[in-house]
């Protein structure tokens, strides 16, 4: 976060006799990952199918075969302001203006966690988050070759992979883990008061974290 920022924000509030804490909350905003929609493998669209014909896996492993293998999906980053006014503190809106990220996707079930890189990408706009608590949720083209995933994987685990992101019975927050997502993450946000970025990044998974 700008440290100059910070520090000029945090006299202002303490010497309007807000606490520490109080400060630091009112320069959070907090992120995870939300839901998945629209996922195509090879063209296949998968977002309403719990499983594939063999002409549709047949057209997966042609593709495998010229070394291709193009996966595209919206990923659903949820982003909330706590800045409501509820801890007596001023409510704010605040919009995301930059974006600069990486994804990752994990491959294997069960409790460890085995993430491969699949993508990367940077938004860049404005995105207004309102000072109500209510969850907004900016939706992210994912598009990447996953034929690095394939050669890992081989075609059979890849198209499990791709159900268990985006197929009609799929759920990232699944217990056995396979198909998760996770983003390593570097957001600039806009507020009244000037703009914060979290210069060193942090992950964003699938629980809220404000970067600290």
């Amino acid at each position: 976060m700008n440290r100059l920022f910070s520090v000029v924000l945090a006299l202002i509030l303490l010497s309007s006799g807000c606490g520490v804490t109080d400060v630091l909350s009112f320069l959070d905003a907090q992120f995870r990952i939300e839901n998945t929609s629209e996922f195509a493998i090879c063209g296949i669209d998968i977002s309403e199918l719990g499983s594939l014909s063999v002409g549709q896996a047949a057209t997966i492993a042609s593709y495998w075969l010229q070394g291709q293998c193009p996966m595209d999906f919206n990923m659903g980053l949820g982003i909330k302001n706590p800045n409501t006014g509820e801890s007596g503190l001023p409510k704010i809106t605040i919009t995301l203006t930059s974006l600069d990220y990486d994804l990752f996707m994990d491959t294997i079930e069960g409790e460890d966690e085995d993430t491969v890189q699949v993508a990367d990408g940077l938004f860049s706009g404005e995105f207004g988050i309102g000072d109500d608590g209510t969850i907004a949720v900016l939706d992210l083209g994912i598009s990447f070759d996953g034929f690095q995933v394939f050669e890992l994987l081989g075609p059979a685990a890849v198209i499990d992979l791709a159900l268990a992101v985006g197929g009609i019975e799929g759920n990232i927050r699944d217990e056995d883990h396979l198909g998760r997502l996770q983003m390593f993450a570097v957001p600039t946000i806009e507020t009244p008061l000037g703009d914060m970025t979290w210069d060193e990044g942090f992950w964003v998974g699938l629980n809220w974290t404000d970067g600290s």
